[in-house]
């Protein structure tokens, strides 16, 4: 689940030189299409990741390894570190957060009449995987869409207010010729960064049901926070 700017033909040049142009209208219509239309054939998706977050109080970004399991329609899980520090596994009724070495748990509720600001931001992380041109015009606005090094980045804005104040553009970096998500970047409010670079992606692997049925022991501390968020 975002930086992108102008150019025209006087600027061919330029853009060849930096590896980066634009697309018309036409253009993001039919990759975009393309990209969407793939994406109807993925049932299941698993990567390692890199993840990096910029933020305007530290010099240097902090940096994570981990890696991501995603189940059509809407089952993924997460895993930060090595070991896992924070695994965050969602379901269809809920997302469970899970922090292993501090033995504790959050739970946070999809049901149709939860509101809130954090169920705006599961609804940011499913940008990844739309199923259709449909679900995805009724989330997001397409700013833009750009190509670098070979790779399409399609700039999103959350079409929800609230949303928009949480973040207010996802990037979606994937390649042309297999349409396989390679990264994604979210901009917060505040200025900070979050960036999550794909690789060793694997395609409709196998998964075990069991990746998605997070392991809670006796002894984990669990809460609701989304109980006390209001919008």
């Amino acid at each position: 689940m975002r930086l992108l700017g102008p150019g025209v033909v006087a600027l061919a040049l330029g853009c060849f030189a930096l590896a980066t142009c634009p697309s018309r209208a036409a253009d993001t219509n039919a990759i975009v299409n393309a990209w969407l239309a793939s994406q109807t054939n993925l049932t299941t998706w698993q990567a390692e990741l890199t993840q990096t977050r910029a933020l305007s109080t530290l010099t240097q970004p902090l940096t994570a390894r981990g890696r991501v399991w995603f189940a059509a329609p809407d089952r993924f899980r997460w895993e930060l570190g090595e070991p896992p520090q924070t695994i965050a596994v969602r379901q269809p009724a809920e997302v469970v957060i899970l922090y292993p070495r501090l033995k504790r748990a959050e739970r946070y509720p999809l049901d149709a009449a939860t509101t809130g600001p954090w169920k705006d931001a599961m609804t940011l992380l499913d940008a990844g995987f739309p199923r259709s041109r449909a679900e995805l015009d009724a989330a997001f606005r397409i700013a833009a869409l750009t190509e670098t090094n070979g790779l399409h980045t399609l700039a999103l804005q959350p079409r929800s207010v609230a949303a928009r104040k949480l973040m207010p553009e996802i990037q979606l970096t994937f390649s042309p010729r297999d349409n396989v998500l390679r990264a994604t970047q979210l901009r917060f409010t505040d200025g900070s960064l979050l960036r999550n670079d794909f690789t060793n992606v694997m395609t409709n692997p196998k998964l075990a049901d069991s990746l998605f049925t997070p392991d809670i022991g006796a002894d984990f501390q669990i809460s609701e926070p989304a109980k006390g968020m209001k919008r």
